[in-house]
């Protein structure tokens, strides 16, 4: 039981790795493109795409999501692999769930408070 829901875990941590590296690197080089333009022109981050980019609800929210998903399976695996006592195993599992409740849960409310009242 314990390896199919390691290899779960192992799955969900793989799949989300790439869009997740995806998206930090597009954060990344737009970060750059808005603090030195001119540099980063020949990538195609100019100023007025490197803002647009960085700051894109979509863009935030979806990186936040994948974060949680990504680190909560990490969690998952690094508790199966190396936590033996039953009770500690549940107890660990609780935090990595509340992190990644409150890791969704931030930006969702933050980004429903610029919806309606920006």
């Amino acid at each position: 039981m314990r390896a199919r829901y390691a290899y779960f875990w192992l799955k969900i941590v793989e799949t989300t790795s790439i869009p997740l590296s995806v998206l930090l690197m597009i954060y990344v080089l737009s970060g750059y493109g808005t603090i030195l333009p001119e540099f980063m022109r020949s990538l195609g981050f100019s100023y007025r795409v490197s803002t647009y980019l960085h700051n894109h609800p979509l863009l935030r929210y979806l990186t936040a999501v994948l974060i949680a998903i990504h680190g909560y399976g990490g969690f998952m695996l690094l508790i199966n692999r190396y936590s033996r006592n039953v009770l500690l195993r549940y107890l660990l599992q609780v935090l990595a769930a509340i992190y990644a409740f409150v890791l969704v849960l931030i930006p969702s409310l933050a980004e429903l408070l610029l919806l309606f009242f920006k």
